[in-house]
């Protein structure tokens, strides 16, 4: 039976057992290790109250005409390659430098003991896991074999895996600043500096499809799922393929779902109503009932 169950793992449960892995755990340990590129955050994003809770889907709201503002300060017949370089120091600092603080920040998280616990979870250790965290949490917690967890977006406790972290919107050629009617002119200053945005956005993409495809073999055994607990995710828009894609292998006639909710019942409810399940097969209640 158990075989048939599979958890669906977010951040909400490590930071129910203790784990400061929240994003704005990050925001905080990037302020004190590197300032430039908090700063940048500050200065080329709508960095308001909520965006560090929407951090992954706000990284395709880079304001990449700022950026360009900000460097054309240096295009002049002498400084033409600090223009572009100024804009490799933005690009590369929001995309590589970050996803190095990210991946630095992640595995030095301390994972509390199993004993340690007040009110474990009930988790099968023989069911099957997706998990969009990167923590070996199930593992170090729960007993789980790390061979039956999928970390669709790498594994913390590989320390030669890479750990994808991005926006979810697939940037087209012509969004590009050097194809805007009103953008750049002829200036190949100008497009070699706009060019180091572009690969910003590329950098900082998160290729869903391609990671689908690449463990197209895991989401293909879940045909004989008949169980679907959801623990943790918010069930953002950058990930609903994920789940999507095991929607599309389960009998969704018969396969149940639980979603774990926080104070937040009638927004879950609507999101997760939207893929369209029978409701008398979905069961909302709190992560600490799991």
């Amino acid at each position: 039976m158990s075989r048939e169950r599979l958890y669906v793992i977010g951040n909400g449960f490590d930071r129910y057992h203790g784990i400061a892995s929240g994003y704005q755990d990050f925001a905080a340990y990037l302020a004190r290790t590197d300032r430039t590129v908090h700063r940048m955050i500050g200065e080329y994003f709508s960095a308001d109250a909520q965006f560090w809770a929407e951090f992954e889907t706000r990284l395709a709201e880079f304001d990449a005409d700022q950026a360009v503002d900000y460097a054309s300060q240096f295009l002049d017949d002498k400084g033409y390659g600090d223009f572009q370089y100024e804009l490799e120091q933005i690009g590369t600092g929001l995309s590589t430098t970050l996803t190095a603080h990210f991946g630095d920040w992640i595995r030095g998280l301390a994972i509390p003991d199993g004993r340690s616990i007040a009110a474990p979870l009930n988790i099968d250790p023989s069911a099957r896991f997706l998990s969009f965290n990167y923590t070996p949490t199930l593992s170090q917690i729960y007993g789980v074999p790390r061979n039956q967890v999928l970390h669709i977006h790498g594994d913390a406790a590989d320390l030669s895996a890479p750990l994808i972290l991005g926006h979810g919107w697939e940037r087209r050629p012509e969004d590009s600043l050097n194809f805007k009617p009103d953008g750049p002119d002829d200036d190949w200053r100008v497009r070699a500096g706009i060019e180091h945005i572009d690969d910003f956005f590329a950098a900082t993409f998160k290729p869903t499809v391609k990671l689908i495809e690449k463990n197209r073999s895991f989401f293909d055994s879940l045909v004989d799922i008949r169980e679907v607990m959801i623990m943790g995710h918010g069930l953002a828009e950058v990930d609903q393929p994920y789940l999507e894609a095991i929607m599309d292998r389960v009998d969704l006639a018969t396969t149940l779902w639980t979603i774990s909710v926080f104070n937040d019942l009638e927004e879950r409810r609507a999101l997760f109503g939207a893929f369209g399940i029978s409701p008398h097969l979905v069961t909302y209640k709190p992560l600490a009932l799991f």
